[in-house]
């Protein structure tokens, strides 16, 4: 959407002190943009799943903040024709436990799909269960006919599925969604970098998610221009001129190192701003949005960092390795990631003590999402990380971004 106007009309405080003040939510990205290779891919998995009696799966893996589950909710809001599931691991424990969130869910959703999925699954359950259908559910299903039913079913924390729940993808890999009435089904899995990995490493299902997973990575510059310009097309700012609105959007765009989760937070801190100068769009300096970005992209690596198992404890060593990681050419596997740390270590270890326990800190990178393969070699998920932990190193705080090489 192309901002065309932001005239003096009323600004909108009650929406700003929103997007300001309130949680960014984990799952939903308020001004969504781009993403359209995986919006494509997921419409082609969707029509291919009429046409197998397997469930299509569709994996999107990536770095925390890179975008997944907005992207999933997205998918939600662009796919009414189909009925759209969010299942968790507790959802998973077993394939009728699976049907009877279906069900629940289906019940709470409005329109003929809804009604038609809750009497299939109410049906579904009865007959895993070995029990005879009840003529009221068999006259309901009858009724309400599941042709052109389709299923979407979202599975966030793909990269620590327990095995129940790997077992019950299983069974959707190999039979879809039930032994009669086979109805077109899509999997959408969401997770870290080594979503995949961890999935493959299942029997049955090794082969999954060959040719239908996305790595996630950064937006564009213009896709984040573009969520902004919109944002500012709603609160109306005063003094927004076209040009003053093209700013900002370049400024959020640059603070956020085209991020996305850093984009909230970038779109945030000029809402603040916004708030504090009663909606006057000139007068906000941009200095001090800058300023604020990096506080707020700080606290979200902080928070990355809270279950990172440094090596001795050393929340600065773990700094150290994240740091110099994109300067070295360190190959994908976890032996040399485990000889790069202990490098990094012993840099700063007084020598007459034995170095910790390099391979727990190498598990905790990677299963807290900070590290993950990238094209044969371990690579920081979110790259600006590392500008981030040479500034902390020194005891500053990054506040323009700088060249951060393979942001893209």
């Amino acid at each position: 959407m192309r901002l065309e106007t932001l005239q003096t009309m009323t600004f909108n405080a009650e929406l700003a002190q929103q997007i300001a003040f309130e949680d960014i939510p984990r799952d939903e990205a308020r001004y969504f943009e781009g993403r359209v290779k995986e919006i494509e891919q997921f419409k082609f998995s969707l029509n291919a799943s009429t046409r197998r009696v397997q469930a299509v799966f569709r994996i999107y893996q990536g770095a925390p903040g890179c975008g997944k589950t907005s992207l999933a909710a997205h998918l939600a809001k662009i796919t009414p024709d189909a009925v759209f599931i969010k299942l968790s691991r507790r959802h998973l424990t077993d394939f009728p436990s699976m049907m009877e969130r279906i069900r629940n869910a289906a019940s709470r959703q409005e329109g003929r799909q809804a009604l038609a999925a809750t009497h299939w699954a109410a049906a579904s359950i009865e007959q895993l269960a070995g029990r005879a259908l009840t003529q009221e559910l068999q006259k309901a299903v009858q009724e309400h006919l599941t042709e052109g039913l389709r299923f979407v079913l979202h599975i966030d924390e793909a990269h620590s599925l327990p095995n129940n729940a790997l077992n019950v993808l299983t069974e959707l890999h190999v039979g879809g969604l039930g032994e009669s009435d086979q109805i077109p089904c899509v999997v959408v899995l969401t997770g870290l970098g080594h979503a995949k990995e961890h999935i493959n490493r299942h029997p049955g299902l090794t082969r999954s998610g060959d040719s239908t997973t996305i790595n996630m990575t950064a937006m564009t510059h213009q896709e984040c221009v573009d969520s902004t310009m919109r944002m500012l097309a709603e609160l109306e700012p005063d003094e927004g001129s076209v040009a003053v609105g093209q700013s900002l959007a370049n400024l959020a765009a640059e603070a956020a190192f085209v991020w996305p989760r850093h984009l909230q937070s970038a779109q945030k801190a000029i809402c603040e701003a916004l708030l504090e100068a009663d909606g006057n769009a000139l007068a906000l300096d941009h200095n001090i949005i800058k300023a604020r970005c990096a506080e707020l992209r700080a606290e979200h690596y902080e928070e990355r960092m809270k279950d990172v198992d440094a090596p001795g404890g050393d929340g600065e060593l773990a700094k150290q390795i994240i740091a110099q990681l994109p300067k070295q050419a360190v190959r994908a596997s976890d032996w040399q990631l485990d000889e790069f740390c202990e490098q990094e270590v012993r840099k700063f270890w007084p020598s007459d003590k034995p170095i910790p326990d390099i391979e727990k800190t190498r598990e905790s990178l990677k299963e807290n999402g900070v590290v993950e393969r990238r094209d044969g070699v371990w690579a920081l998920s979110i790259p600006s990380m590392a500008n981030w932990a040479a500034q902390q190193l020194q005891g500053t705080v990054p506040v323009q971004p700088q060249n951060i090489e393979g942001l893209h």
